[in-house]
């Protein structure tokens, strides 16, 4: 029996078939939280028999997954921090749905501590120790949010051009000095954090990124990463064959 389970984020809804936990290669798919029409096109020709989803997103715009969900006669099923026993515990109870689904299939790869950056319009830095303890984390504005934070409260800067190699040294126009300065900003605070877990917990830490600028924060670090678009999407398939 084949599922769907749907990520409905901040500014995306992403989805991916599957079953016993995992998902299938192939098939997955995003569109704008606002416009559901390619979800329901993927789901009216797939016809999937449940749908798992994480209802973290804005009331009205999970009120409007709900009504599509069941005007196609799909069994809901949605997926909060906590509901489903799964092996990372959340160090909170109020942690955000996708951060902790995110926790779980790195931990089931590598059952190894292990730090997972999710870049999207926040970036959030969650920690997980060698006996699988989510130890907690961190929220930060993420690169989009930096950069219309910023042009919002100084109009009379240009755009910045945001160019990875503008990081790695000083710029010679405003476009470049913006642009380097806020890559600068965010691969230094996860950086920082890093070095901090590696010290708190006296041993090397496996990096995982995910999220829609996962691969372009990635080489703004100088650390060795594993990438994984669709870790929350994982984290509900593996809640879906547990309940």
């Amino acid at each position: 029996m084949t599922d769907v389970f749907i990520d409905l984020g901040h500014s995306r809804a992403k989805w991916a078939f599957g079953q016993g936990g995992r998902l299938n290669e192939g098939g997955s798919g995003a569109c704008p939280a606002v416009d559901l029409a390619p979800l329901r096109a993927a789901l009216t020709e797939a016809r999937p028999a449940r749908a798992w989803y994480s209802p973290q997103g804005d009331p009205d715009r999970v009120a409007a997954l709900e009504h599509e969900l069941s005007a196609l006669g799909l069994s809901c099923r949605p997926v909060t921090t906590g509901s489903i026993a799964l092996p990372v515990a959340p160090a909170y109870p109020q942690l955000g749905t996708d951060r902790w689904l995110a926790l779980q299939w790195p931990w089931q790869q590598s059952r190894a501590p292990f730090c997972l950056i999710d870049c999207g319009t926040a970036v959030t830095i969650d920690a997980v120790d060698a006996r699988g303890r989510h130890l907690g984390g961190w929220i930060m504005a993420g690169l989009p949010a930096l950069r219309h934070g910023l042009g919002g409260l100084a109009r009379r800067l240009p755009d910045a051009a945001m160019e990875p190699e503008a990081a790695e040294a000083p710029a010679t126009d405003s476009q470049r000095a913006i642009g380097g300065g806020l890559s600068l900003q965010m691969a230094g605070g996860i950086e920082r954090a890093v070095e901090g877990l590696r010290a708190r917990l006296g041993q090397d830490i496996e990096l995982w990124l995910t999220g829609g600028d996962a691969e372009w924060i990635r080489p703004l670090l100088h650390e060795a990463t594993r990438s994984d678009p669709h870790l929350v999407l994982r984290g509900l398939a593996l809640a879906g064959s547990e309940s």
